[in-house]
């Protein structure tokens, strides 16, 4: 039998005003909901639970057990570890230009979004601009999984294996990162790319 959240799980930081525990809860699942631009009903039917339930929750009513509120993070996706940091905050939905981690390996510049879960989830998206002699081979964030991307400006040349191409404004890539690849820039001039890649899932 599932023990009652308030005794289960480690105290939460109370807020300014002392709300109980029950409501710190209810809020922060409520703020997550809507910051992800889920709505009560969607989120109740992906965690099977009922809406009735859900909203009974988020207003303090009830505390769900610690099995109940992993079945509707689990939705998100997010661990209960995470949603009761004392640091928690949601994903945020816009990124500036300051908020990017700029990186540099050999002549390519990176400017990688900081997105809370990319360790976790091998998520990585990131601006990248090929100077003229820019050549990166096979070397990636994540060494297992997919890339894919979108030449922004300029012209890259893509080696899959013993295949070339030559990628132009408005093209884009796909592949897996198992495969032998390199990309150089032979232009005169800088070639912007958008890149994103996934780590595959890991297996039980």
């Amino acid at each position: 039998m599932d023990m009652p959240l308030t005794t289960d799980l480690p105290p939460l930081t109370q807020a300014p005003d002392d709300v109980p525990l029950r409501d710190s809860v209810g809020r922060r699942l409520q703020r997550l909901r809507k910051h992800q631009g889920i709505s009560q009903r969607e989120l109740a039917r992906r965690a099977d639970v009922t809406n009735s339930t859900l909203s009974m929750i988020e207003q303090g009513k009830v505390s769900p057990s610690v099995a109940s509120l992993e079945k509707i993070l689990r939705a998100f996706p997010i661990s209960l570890q995470e949603f009761f940091s004392a640091s928690f905050q949601p994903t945020p939905a816009v990124f500036r230009a300051d908020d990017f981690i700029h990186t540099r390996k050999g002549l390519v510049d990176y400017r990688i979004m900081p997105l809370p879960y990319a360790g976790k989830e091998g998520l990585y998206l990131a601006h990248q601009r090929y100077p003229p002699g820019a050549n990166v081979q096979s070397e990636w964030m994540v060494r297992n999984g997919f890339v894919g991307g979108l030449i922004c400006e300029g012209e890259l040349e893509l080696r899959l294996d013993d295949e070339f191409n030559c990628l132009k404004q408005g093209d884009g890539f796909y592949f897996s990162m198992h495969r032998d690849h390199a990309f150089v820039n032979h232009s005169s001039h800088d070639c912007i790319v958008v890149c994103v890649s996934l780590s595959e899932p890991q297996s039980d």
